[in-house]
Protein backbone atom coordinates (compact mmCIF):
# COMPACT_ATOMS: atom_id res chain seq x y z
CA UNK A 1 0.00 0.00 0.00
CA UNK A 2 1.35 3.45 -0.95
CA UNK A 3 2.20 6.42 1.62
CA UNK A 4 -0.46 8.24 -0.01
CA UNK A 5 -3.18 5.45 0.26
CA UNK A 6 -1.84 4.86 3.44
CA UNK A 7 -2.27 8.74 5.18
CA UNK A 8 -5.81 9.04 3.15
CA UNK A 9 -6.91 6.19 5.72
CA UNK A 10 -5.56 7.04 8.68
CA UNK A 11 -7.22 10.74 7.62
CA UNK A 12 -10.28 8.78 7.53
CA UNK A 13 -9.92 7.24 10.43
CA UNK A 14 -9.28 10.51 12.58
CA UNK A 15 -12.31 11.94 11.06
CA UNK A 16 -14.68 9.35 12.35
CA UNK A 17 -13.48 9.28 16.28
CA UNK A 18 -15.27 12.60 16.79
CA UNK A 19 -18.68 10.47 15.30
CA UNK A 20 -17.70 7.18 17.39
CA UNK A 21 -17.67 9.47 20.89
CA UNK A 22 -20.83 10.52 19.73
CA UNK A 23 -22.27 7.50 19.62
CA UNK A 24 -20.27 5.42 22.54
CA UNK A 25 -20.16 8.30 25.11
CA UNK A 26 -23.85 8.19 26.51
CA UNK A 27 -23.61 4.50 26.09
CA UNK A 28 -20.30 4.34 28.34
CA UNK A 29 -22.19 6.93 30.78
CA UNK A 30 -25.48 4.45 31.11
CA UNK A 31 -23.06 1.54 31.30
CA UNK A 32 -21.48 3.31 34.40
CA UNK A 33 -24.47 3.90 36.29
CA UNK A 34 -24.60 1.80 39.40
CA UNK A 35 -28.08 -0.30 39.69
CA UNK A 36 -28.90 -0.45 43.53
CA UNK A 37 -29.94 -4.27 44.59
CA UNK A 38 -30.50 -3.69 48.34
CA UNK A 39 -30.24 -1.19 50.72
CA UNK A 40 -30.78 -2.16 54.38
CA UNK A 41 -29.43 -1.25 58.42
CA UNK A 42 -27.73 -3.96 59.70
CA UNK A 43 -27.69 -4.31 63.27
CA UNK A 44 -24.88 -2.37 64.30
CA UNK A 45 -26.86 0.88 62.65
CA UNK A 46 -25.15 0.69 60.16
CA UNK A 47 -26.62 1.40 56.33
CA UNK A 48 -24.97 -1.17 53.73
CA UNK A 49 -25.66 -0.17 50.33
CA UNK A 50 -25.33 -3.51 47.46
CA UNK A 51 -24.98 -2.58 44.25
CA UNK A 52 -26.03 -5.52 41.43
CA UNK A 53 -22.30 -5.46 40.39
CA UNK A 54 -21.54 -6.23 43.65
CA UNK A 55 -20.26 -2.86 44.99
CA UNK A 56 -20.73 -2.39 48.82
CA UNK A 57 -21.85 1.45 49.66
CA UNK A 58 -21.55 2.07 53.43
CA UNK A 59 -22.61 6.02 54.03
CA UNK A 60 -20.84 7.86 56.97
CA UNK A 61 -23.42 9.65 59.34
CA UNK A 62 -22.76 13.07 59.54
CA UNK A 63 -21.76 14.74 63.04
CA UNK A 64 -24.37 14.53 65.58
CA UNK A 65 -26.29 12.18 63.34
CA UNK A 66 -27.41 8.50 65.56
CA UNK A 67 -28.98 6.50 62.60
CA UNK A 68 -30.44 5.38 59.54
CA UNK A 69 -33.95 4.45 59.00
CA UNK A 70 -36.71 3.81 55.94
CA UNK A 71 -33.42 2.99 53.21
CA UNK A 72 -35.36 2.61 49.55
CA UNK A 73 -34.03 2.26 46.34
CA UNK A 74 -36.03 3.17 42.88
CA UNK A 75 -38.57 1.64 41.00
CA UNK A 76 -35.66 2.47 38.07
CA UNK A 77 -33.32 0.86 40.92
CA UNK A 78 -30.76 3.93 39.98
CA UNK A 79 -31.13 6.00 43.38
CA UNK A 80 -31.37 4.79 46.86
CA UNK A 81 -32.43 7.27 49.84
CA UNK A 82 -32.61 7.07 53.73
CA UNK A 83 -33.76 9.10 56.41
CA UNK A 84 -30.81 10.41 58.89
CA UNK A 85 -31.79 10.78 62.27
CA UNK A 86 -30.47 12.55 65.14
CA UNK A 87 -31.16 12.97 68.78
CA UNK A 88 -33.96 15.32 70.25
CA UNK A 89 -34.24 17.22 73.42
CA UNK A 90 -38.19 16.27 73.91
CA UNK A 91 -38.23 13.09 73.39
CA UNK A 92 -36.47 9.38 74.34
CA UNK A 93 -35.62 8.18 70.35
CA UNK A 94 -33.96 10.11 67.46
CA UNK A 95 -35.95 11.92 65.23
CA UNK A 96 -35.23 12.40 61.48
CA UNK A 97 -34.78 15.28 59.94
CA UNK A 98 -32.81 15.03 56.80
CA UNK A 99 -34.26 12.87 54.00
CA UNK A 100 -30.86 11.30 51.92
CA UNK A 101 -30.89 10.73 48.60
CA UNK A 102 -27.66 8.81 46.87
CA UNK A 103 -26.94 7.83 43.38
CA UNK A 104 -23.59 7.60 41.20
CA UNK A 105 -21.68 8.78 44.34
CA UNK A 106 -23.50 11.83 44.73
CA UNK A 107 -26.04 12.85 47.64
CA UNK A 108 -28.70 15.32 47.92
CA UNK A 109 -29.75 16.13 51.50
CA UNK A 110 -33.01 17.44 51.73
CA UNK A 111 -34.51 19.17 54.94
CA UNK A 112 -37.51 20.78 54.00
CA UNK A 113 -38.80 23.19 56.95
CA UNK A 114 -36.65 21.33 59.53
CA UNK A 115 -39.71 19.20 61.05
CA UNK A 116 -39.02 15.31 61.37
CA UNK A 117 -39.93 13.78 58.10
CA UNK A 118 -42.61 11.04 58.95
CA UNK A 119 -42.87 9.35 54.88
CA UNK A 120 -41.06 9.32 52.03
CA UNK A 121 -40.85 7.89 48.54
CA UNK A 122 -39.84 7.88 45.30
CA UNK A 123 -42.13 8.99 42.41
CA UNK A 124 -42.36 9.13 38.75
CA UNK A 125 -39.79 5.85 38.28
CA UNK A 126 -37.54 7.32 40.86
CA UNK A 127 -37.31 10.90 38.99
CA UNK A 128 -38.69 12.37 41.98
CA UNK A 129 -38.88 12.09 45.67
CA UNK A 130 -42.09 13.04 47.73
CA UNK A 131 -41.88 13.64 51.64
CA UNK A 132 -44.23 15.04 54.62
CA UNK A 133 -43.07 16.71 57.74
CA UNK A 134 -44.84 17.00 60.62
CA UNK A 135 -44.54 17.88 64.66
CA UNK A 136 -42.90 14.75 66.55
CA UNK A 137 -46.57 14.45 68.91
CA UNK A 138 -50.00 15.79 67.09
CA UNK A 139 -49.76 16.04 63.21
CA UNK A 140 -48.91 19.82 63.37
CA UNK A 141 -47.28 21.53 61.32
CA UNK A 142 -47.97 19.17 58.65
CA UNK A 143 -45.79 20.07 55.28
CA UNK A 144 -45.23 18.12 52.18
CA UNK A 145 -42.53 18.63 49.50
CA UNK A 146 -41.95 16.83 46.23
CA UNK A 147 -38.32 17.20 44.72
CA UNK A 148 -36.42 16.15 41.69
CA UNK A 149 -34.26 13.13 42.20
CA UNK A 150 -30.92 14.31 40.28
CA UNK A 151 -30.98 18.07 41.01
CA UNK A 152 -32.59 18.51 44.39
CA UNK A 153 -34.48 21.07 43.27
CA UNK A 154 -38.24 21.77 44.44
CA UNK A 155 -40.82 21.26 42.22
CA UNK A 156 -43.99 21.39 44.42
CA UNK A 157 -45.18 21.70 48.04
CA UNK A 158 -48.03 21.71 50.15
CA UNK A 159 -49.77 22.45 53.10
CA UNK A 160 -53.30 21.37 54.30
CA UNK A 161 -55.31 24.12 55.62
CA UNK A 162 -55.99 24.32 59.57
CA UNK A 163 -58.88 24.72 61.33
CA UNK A 164 -59.09 26.96 64.90
CA UNK A 165 -58.88 23.11 66.69
CA UNK A 166 -55.96 22.63 65.08
CA UNK A 167 -57.49 19.67 62.80
CA UNK A 168 -56.76 19.52 58.72
CA UNK A 169 -59.78 21.70 57.10
CA UNK A 170 -61.70 19.06 54.33
CA UNK A 171 -59.40 20.22 50.88
CA UNK A 172 -61.07 18.98 47.66
CA UNK A 173 -58.04 20.07 45.84
CA UNK A 174 -55.15 18.14 47.15
CA UNK A 175 -52.20 17.34 44.70
CA UNK A 176 -51.94 13.58 43.22
CA UNK A 177 -48.34 13.54 44.74
CA UNK A 178 -49.43 14.49 48.11
CA UNK A 179 -52.27 11.56 47.73
CA UNK A 180 -49.68 9.17 46.52
CA UNK A 181 -47.67 9.42 49.51
CA UNK A 182 -50.88 9.38 51.84
CA UNK A 183 -52.16 5.76 50.18
CA UNK A 184 -48.59 4.19 51.41
CA UNK A 185 -50.25 5.07 55.27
Amino acid sequence: MSKKRLLKMHLKIVAMIPMLLIVLLPQSLVLATDIYASAAVDDQGVLRILTKGGREIVPMKEPEQVGFSKPQISEDGRVVGWLAEFPNCCTSYPIPLKLVIYSNDRLHTLTGIGLAISRWAFQAGGKRVAFEQETVHGGLGVHYELRDVRTGRLIAEYGPKIRPDNQALLDLHVPEWVQQLDSKR
